[in-house]
């Protein structure tokens, strides 16, 4: 009885310290994976400064050449060039550029008092990063030493990095937090930002300014004494570093599942020993034997022993069960940790995948947008995204090969390669060659994606779309009479092969005209395969149906996506997806 005891507890010890280092790993992922996007998204931003610096340091100011780079949609706010005064011993500033006028006198006078204190770090540093007016706005402080300067000039860099921000005040059981080297939380939670990370929960590695440590973890109090598992990874631009953290006690939730029914079994087992203790007698000494030592087996971690006793007698039901019992504890113990593995691992692709996706509705120039996403387990496979690229608008939707964490990394890809894209002045056709080769570099043609990707030109009405094998979007043109099936016009005079089939693919595209009042209707092939409480599937039929009737009057584009949803909802009854169910509405709306 000891033996089992102590058995048990130490299985407990054991599977809580994997449970930890798992955690510890997952959370590893996730913040290398956020300060390798930290540092893309930063180094992109000095990128697209260069030509700025070139300006100034060739001409000592900022020339027209300058005003062209804003104008011409660049992220960027504002520039600020200083130089140092060798009379007063100071930075100065010399010159400033910025995309919105009379803006950046104002923030240079909010941070005088603090800004000989930031030339003091870059002169140490070369580069520091900072937030100060604890929004989505990011000022880069970058050094750069032109031929003929002894001491180089000091830019200042303003940029709004909204996707970014909210990355880090997203809701999920892991919160996120990126930190400068003195401790301040650049981005972090709601109510976060601009606070020490020491004042929230102590952290070694800012202890010690010489630590270079690259990657780590440690367990720590916050102020409340509530335990937190944290991780934390360098981003590799300037002295940045993301922090994650996750409640010990709720990571842990599967080991209590596991004492709970350890402690059962272990009833179970003393009340066995004691019912065979008050039966035994001499002509059942063979059978206590052969399970006495079965017990023993079992208390060292054997739970594959078996008792052949072939009786038909008390002991022989007792042996059975004692068989049937140690089988399903084994079972048990396995399931509960390999489910505990999964939910973790799902937990932690759903808190990334909901970071990829737009706000349901949007009003870019004259389109409306609205659009409805379910996934058919924690992570999906379908991805639909808008923005607006210059003058034109930019309309995005795809669906991975099945559904799940494989797929939901497809889509990850996909929204990663976007954001590059985003910036190139590219034809849908040339984004979806890009688009292609991303896919096919990270799935190495295992998991394929169809896609649809169209441009609006606002100016000229010119709707401009190439489909990658993808569901058809249907184009409602606006009439004064009912609206018929005949009236949905299907885009699919172009069609190449799926994204990730082969890398070199070309892609070719074609345009429509896309009138005041018309609509298109995006969607994935999961709509049509929803099954009722009895297993009935809705079919293509009643699908084109519910577009008719939930688009008869030509409605806002939320109001039609409100409409089909309900419809769906009232025929699904409750019943599981089993597939991805996504779908948009645009609508050009000139008037609104």
């Amino acid at each position: 009885m000891l033996t089992l005891s102590i058995y048990l507890f130490l299985a407990v010890q054991i599977f809580e310290s994997d449970k930890v280092a798992y955690v510890f790993d997952s959370s590893s992922n996730v913040s290398g994976a956020m300060a390798s996007q930290v540092k893309a998204q930063l180094n992109s931003l000095l990128n697209e400064s260069k030509p700025v610096f070139q300006d100034f340091l060739t001409n000592g100011d900022f020339t027209s050449q300058t005003s062209v780079f804003f104008a011409s949609g660049s992220s960027l706010e504002s520039v600020v060039a200083f130089r140092f005064n060798t009379e007063t011993k100071k930075y100065e500033k010399k010159a400033f550029a910025e995309k919105t006028a009379r803006t950046t006198e104002g923030i240079l006078l909010g941070l005088e008092k603090m800004m000989q204190g930031i030339f003091t770090e870059v002169e140490a540093q070369g580069r520091t990063v900072k937030v100060p007016y604890q929004d989505d706005r990011l000022f880069i402080f970058e050094k750069v030493k032109g031929e003929k300067e002894e001491q180089g000039t000091i830019f200042m860099v303003i940029a709004r990095l909204p996707e970014v921000a909210e990355m880090f005040r997203a809701q999920s059981s892991q919160r996120l937090y990126l930190v400068s080297r003195d401790g301040l939380i650049l981005f972090g939670p709601e109510g976060t930002v601009g606070s020490q990370m020491q004042r929230i929960f102590p952290l070694r590695i800012l202890e010690n300014a010489n630590n270079k440590v690259a990657q780590g973890a440690e367990t720590v109090k916050d102020a409340s004494g509530t335990e937190l598992l944290v991780s934390y990874s360098r981003a590799g631009f300037g002295d940045l570093m993301v922090v994650s953290s996750v409640d010990k006690k709720k990571a842990l939730g599967a080991v209590e599942i596991l004492i709970r029914k350890s402690l059962i079994f272990f009833g179970i087992l003393i009340a066995v020993t004691a019912i065979i203790s008050l039966l035994a007698s001499s002509s059942l000494t063979g059978a206590l034997t052969l399970l006495f030592d079965a017990t023993k087996k079992v208390a060292e971690g054997d739970f594959n022993i078996r008792v052949n006793v072939k009786s038909t007698d008390e002991v022989g039901t007792l042996a059975d069960n004692f068989n049937l019992m140690a089988a399903e504890v084994s079972r048990l113990l396995d399931a509960t940790a390999q489910k505990a593995r999964m939910e973790s691992e799902l937990q932690t692709a759903k808190t990334v995948q909901e970071t990829l996706f737009p706000e349901t509705t949007a009003k870019i120039g004259p389109l409306s947008i609205a659009g409805y996403y379910e996934p058919a387990s924690e992570c999906g496979g379908d991805w639909w995204h808008y923005c607006q690229v210059g003058r034109k608008i930019f309309l995005w939707i795809g669906d991975a090969t099945g559904h799940g964490a494989p797929a939901a990394l497809i889509t990850s890809a996909a929204k990663s390669a976007s954001t590059i894209i985003e910036r190139l002045n590219v034809n849908p056709a040339q984004a979806l060659e890009l688009l292609n080769r991303s896919i096919y570099d990270v799935s190495k043609g295992r998991i394929m994606m169809t896609f649809f990707l169209a441009s609006f030109d606002p100016d000229t009405g010119e709707f401009t779309y190439a489909n990658a094998s993808h569901e058809a979007p249907f184009l409602i043109k606006k009439s004064e009479n009912a609206l018929k099936k005949k009236d949905l016009i299907p885009l699919n005079e172009v069609n190449n092969p799926r994204l990730g089939q082969g890398r070199d693919t070309k892609y070719k595209q074609t345009s429509v005209t896309l009138d005041p009042e018309d609509m298109v209707f995006f969607y994935t092939d999961g709509i049509p395969d929803i099954q009722n409480g009895v297993k009935m599937t809705w079919g293509e039929r009643e699908f084109l149906k519910a577009i008719i009737s939930t688009n008869k009057d030509y409605p806002s584009a939320q109001d039609s996506v409100d409409r089909l949803a309900q419809m769906i909802q009232d025929y699904r009854q409750g019943e599981v997806l089993i597939d991805d169910v996504t779908f948009f509405v645009v609508k050009n709306d000139p008037r609104v």
